[in-house]
C-alpha cells in the first residue's frame, strides 16, 4: 500500500535512497540528536538506515517502528522524519515521535507534520490512543506536544539512558475521541 500525506506546506512520505544527503546532515548533527535515543549518524549508518525503511509498510506492522519522511511540498526537500510504532500487544495503541533539521526548526513545520500524522492514526487508523515520549529537557519537544493537545500523564525519573546519562521522560498522550471533539 503506498503512503503519502498531505498538508498545507508538507508531505509525509516513506523515506528514499535520494533523501541520504539532507537525512545524514540533521541526524549527524549533536544538536538536534541531544535529546534523541540515538547518537548522531555516520554515512553509513544513514545510508543503511534509509535502506532499512524504504520498503517499510505504513504502518509498519505491530511492534515494529517506521520512520515516515517528512518533505517540504514545493520542493520534495526532506526536512526531518517522524516515527509510528503501534504497539505489538494492542495495536489500536500507538507512539509517535519527530526528527527535525535545526535549519527548519521554529518554523512551524514540526506541529504541522504531527498534527498530520496525528491525524492519520486517527482519522484513517482510526487508533484509540497515542502517546509521545521525551527527554523533559526537550521544552521545544514539550511545547509542541501540549500545542498540539497532548496532556502529560506521567514523568518517569531516569527512565532513559541518553548520551551517557539516565534522564528524566515525560509521557503525553491523546485519545481518539478527544481528537474527534477537537475537529
Amino acid at each position: 500500500m503506498s503512503f503519502t500525506l498531505f498538508t498545507s506546506r508538507l508531505t509525509l512520505r516513506p523515506l528514499r535512497p535520494a533523501d541520504l544527503p539532507a537525512f545524514l546532515a540533521y541526524r549527524s548533527d549533536p544538536n538536534v540528536a541531544r535529546y534523541q535515543g540515538f547518537e548522531p549518524y555516520t554515512e553509513a549508518q544513514a545510508e543503511a538506515f534509509i535502506a532499512s525503511q524504504t520498503n517499510q509498510p505504513i504502518p509498519a506492522p505491530p511492534g515494529e517502528w517506521v520512520q515516515i519522511g517528512i518533505a517540504r511540498a514545493e520542493d520534495d526537500l526532506l526536512l526531518g522524519d517522524c516515527a509510528l510504532h503501534l504497539d505489538g500487544h494492542d495495536p489500536r495503541l500507538a507512539e509517535i515521535g519527530i526528527t527535525l533539521s535545526a535549519a527548519f526548526q521554529g518554523q512551524g513545520y514540526a506541529q504541522e507534520a504531527l498534527r498530520g500524522l496525528l491525524r492519520f492514526c486517527f482519522e484513517t487508523l482510526e487508533l484509540h490512543r497515542v502517546i509521545a515520549n521525551m527527554d523533559v529537557r526537550n521544552a521545544a519537544a514539550v511545547r509542541l506536544v501540549e500545542q498540539l493537545g497532548l496532556r502529560r500523564e506521567g514523568h518517569f525519573r531516569q527512565n532513559g539512558w541518553y548520551k551517557g546519562e539516565w534522564c528524566d521522560e515525560y509521557q503525553y498522550a491523546l485519545l481518539g475521541r478527544e481528537w474527534a471533539a477537537r475537529a
